[in-house]
């Protein structure tokens, strides 16, 4: 299944700590790495464009697997199709798991929320199974593989690369200590 990272960030402008490296928009993420060097000048203010997140998951998918000029034009347009359905659907659950603050679920609403959100779960992967046939009407099976391989790091990447950026490192909690 293709599960895309529908990531919404407004970066916030930190001085860097003692010891990091000042901070960098994450845009410039994959053209650095393409050339295995760490970004020199920053491309934007650090601030999420579509834009350019777009830009370089083609990039990302097209070298990682492998397609063609053909292929690519083909899959995109399907693929952002797919993308932006599914974007709709979790702006949906946020919207149904927001509460206002201070107030309290009651049990009732919060099975339904609970309810709402597996739905729109399944939603999303009948979604996914119905474009994967459109896929394989623009790409063999071994390429559809090897993008959903790329999609999977190609997000988890962008999210190290934000929480690096944030100066957030991510750690395991402690065992509980027996007493």
């Amino acid at each position: 299944m293709l599960l895309a990272l529908s990531v919404t960030v407004t970066a916030q402008n930190q001085q860097p700590r003692q010891g990091q490296q000042p901070r960098q928009g994450w845009g410039q993420w994959g053209r650095a790495r393409q050339i295995g060097q760490q970004p020199q000048q920053p491309v934007h203010s650090g601030e999420f464009s579509p834009a350019e997140y777009a830009k370089q998951q083609r990039e990302f998918f097209i070298k990682n697997a492998g397609l063609t000029d053909q292929e690519a034009d083909a899959f995109f347009p399907i693929y952002n199709e797919l993308q932006q359905k599914k974007r709709e659907i979790n702006r949906e659950i946020r919207r149904n798991m927001r509460q206002e603050p201070g107030t309290e679920r009651s049990e009732e609403q919060s099975m339904k929320a609970i309810d709402a959100k597996a739905e729109a779960n399944i939603k999303i992967a009948e979604l996914e199974k119905e474009y994967l046939q459109s896929f394989k009407k623009v790409l063999p099976a071994s390429k559809i593989l090897k993008v959903q391989n790329a999609e999977e790091q190609f997000n988890s990447q962008i999210l190290k690369d934000i929480q690096q950026s944030r100066g957030h490192q991510f750690q395991r909690p402690a065992p509980p200590m027996n007493q």
